[in-house]
């Protein structure tokens, strides 16, 4: 008789703790969707260029692990509201194009990937801003770059490791290299208006991020971590760096905002730190 009652109430309970654990993903599964409708609604995402369905697709792939990922190990302050939020719910802040769609998506290509080799390396210049969509599992969403020359590209590489830290990670590439490295994803250039201060931008992050004396030889080695230091130079990330680039490189000027929530520049979230007044355009997509 006691081993029934036992049973019996084992059984109750185990069916409790199923009916909450159903009720509660169901309610999980409803708010993303709900977040995806809101998003909607207040013009952050644009249903014709990402549809619901591939939302939920990577916000269930890629978007909740690189959230799991950052709560662990880089800020466990932040919900996962406020991380979609950091990071634009996966697109860019102004063209609202999906950051986690890359060129293997269903949309339509109007250049082969050597026509738009070819197109970028014509378009890029000094002083640009180089956005690249696709899953870069760091905690945030996209990947940046900065053209730190006409002809080459400076970046935190990241890489296998990243989690720990990664020692000397500041690269630099020429061009043509750099995106024929990325040419599976997507490249937006963004570029301020002003080209002589782009000009600047580009020498005052060569000379402190890659080369003291502005060579092709190295003699600035950077660690790789994301961290919500926004001001230290070291350790340092891709869109971290582009954000200093602007922020020191152009002196008294008030080209970037001095504060960023939470700390962390997403790249999505780039052109939002400039200043109104200097706020970079978008140039095109490769």
């Amino acid at each position: 008789m006691y081993r029934k009652i036992k049973r019996s109430i084992f059984s109750v309970l185990l069916g409790l703790l199923l009916v909450v654990g159903v009720e509660a993903y169901a309610s999980e599964t409803t708010d993303v969707s709900t977040i995806y409708d809101n998003a909607v609604k207040e013009n952050i995402i644009d249903p014709t260029l990402y549809p619901k369905s591939d939302w939920l697709d990577d916000e269930k792939k890629y978007m909740r692990p690189n959230y799991d990922f950052f709560k662990s190990n880089i800020l466990d302050s932040v919900s996962y509201n406020e991380w979609l939020e950091m990071n634009n719910y996966g697109v860019m802040s102004d063209t609202k194009l999906p950051l986690l769609q890359n060129k293997n998506s269903n949309r339509r290509q109007a250049r082969s990937a050597q026509d738009n080799i070819n197109k970028f390396c014509k378009d890029a210049k000094a002083g640009d801003i180089l956005i690249v969509s696709g899953n870069f599992p760091t905690g945030v969403i996209g990947h940046a770059a900065i053209m730190n020359s006409d002809n080459t590209v400076l970046e935190m590489s990241g890489g296998e490791g990243w989690k720990k830290g990664i020692p000397d990670n500041n690269h630099q590439y020429s061009k043509r290299t750099w995106i024929k490295n990325h040419i599976k994803d997507w490249t937006s250039i963004y570029r301020i208006s002003d080209s002589k201060l782009a000009k600047k931008v580009a020498r005052y992050v060569d000379t402190h991020y890659f080369s003291s004396k502005g060579t092709a030889t190295k003699d600035i080695h950077i660690d790789y971590k994301i961290d919500s230091l926004l001001k230290n130079k070291n350790p340092n990330y891709c869109s971290k760096l582009v954000y200093q680039a602007f922020y020191y490189g152009t002196g008294d000027l008030p080209v970037m905002k001095p504060t960023i929530p939470w700390g962390v520049i997403p790249p999505a979230n780039l052109p939002t730190t400039f200043s109104n007044s200097y706020k970079p355009t978008y140039i095109g997509r490769y």
